[in-house]
């Protein structure tokens, strides 16, 4: 008795040290990126953007190719962790050739959960892939998800992810930068989390101004909402600081919150506003504009695979767009979630000048 009682001490032990040293290892591995990150700064070849000439956009979160509508997913509530290699990889295909038919009418594509070395997504460089796919097309990639190790569910970890945010283009910026997003989940919760960002993209306008154009994809598993209130708060300050300066702004994206003076109505019976937490009507100033289709779910929940009559949705992918930006028209393109958890949301924007 007294040499298992010894036997099971030291298998405990064992154990605690086991998960001591991962969390240190992980602690220690964490990717800590500074508030703010140069990507391409200065660029003298530039283009200029007319004003008065539309410009044409796409945001997309393009759940990493493996949240289709066969997935649910165990974060959600479901049981699933990643499809199969070959669904990924048809997904892939899809919406790679969803890209390039609008590369030729598209100016600008807001790319948000696009991998590029994740387990989850059989290790697939996904901007590599679309890239290749769209003649003369750039990207500028900003990380928001560096983990060496994901160990949940413990039966089937989500293991290594690298993914983050991407502007997709054939127009060359001034400058491309992230911005941190300075919140996060506390430790040790904190080293397994996204590291939530947006990346700025500066372009010349013909006026000698600026087009400050956004990249985002705003926190979510935060229940009461804390991180989402102290990034938007961030946030805010950021925009309206830059249209202060003269200069136009766009910012589009995955915002996980509805926006401001959303009525769920046209969804019926789905997502509601207890749902969803929805921007507070006060957030920006009301010259401000939150640019959506309020006819078309862009978001789908993941519980379980989707099903048309049953399944929730909602509107959480749209721009905000300064006073001096003019919406010319905005659409999301309902692909029936079929080979992610939203639907692209293209719109056309006009700069009206100062």
């Amino acid at each position: 008795m007294f040499k298992i009682i010894k036997y099971s001490l030291y298998f405990v032990l064992a154990l605690i040290a086991s998960f001591c040293g991962f969390i240190g290892y992980m602690t220690y591995s964490d990717y800590t990126p500074a508030q703010k990150e140069s990507i391409i700064s200065d660029n003298r070849i530039a283009d200029t953007l007319q004003i008065g000439k539309p410009l044409k956009m796409l945001t997309w979160n393009i759940g990493y190719a493996g949240l289709d509508s066969a997935m649910d997913f165990f974060y959600d509530g479901g049981h699933k962790v990643r499809p199969t290699e070959s669904q990924v990889l048809k997904n892939m295909h899809f919406i790679g050739d969803y890209l390039s038919c609008q590369s030729d009418s598209t100016d600008f594509m807001l790319i948000e959960e696009i991998d590029k070395k994740s387990k989850r997504s059989y290790y697939r460089n996904q901007i590599d892939t679309f890239i290749g796919k769209m003649e003369g097309y750039k990207a500028y990639f900003a990380k928001n998800y560096s983990v060496k190790w994901v160990p949940i569910p413990i039966t089937d970890p989500m293991g290594s992810v690298e993914s983050g945010v991407a502007l997709l283009t054939n127009r060359s910026p001034i400058s491309v930068t992230r911005y941190a997003f300075p919140f996060n989940f506390d430790w040790p919760l904190s080293v397994f989390m996204l590291d939530r960002c947006f990346l700025c993209n500066r372009y010349p306008t013909s006026d000698g101004k600026q087009l400050v154009l956004i990249v985002t994809h705003n926190s979510a598993f935060d229940s009461d909402g804390h991180l989402r209130k102290a990034e938007l708060n961030y946030f805010k300050k950021f925009l309206l600081r830059e249209y202060a300066e003269g200069n136009y702004v766009i910012a589009g994206g995955d915002y996980n919150q509805c926006p401001a003076k959303f009525d769920p109505c046209p969804f019926g019976k789905l997502f509601n506003r207890n749902d969803f937490h929805t921007i507070p009507d006060s957030l920006f100033p009301s010259s401000w504009h939150f640019v959506y289709d309020g006819h078309t779910p862009s978001n789908r929940e993941v519980i379980a695979p989707y099903h048309p009559n049953s399944t929730k949705v909602t509107v959480i992918d749209f721009f905000i767009t300064s006073p001096n930006v003019k919406t010319i028209g905005v659409k999301t393109d309902n692909l029936e979630f079929s080979n992610s958890d939203h639907n692209p949301v293209r719109a056309t924007f006009v700069l009206e000048g100062n």
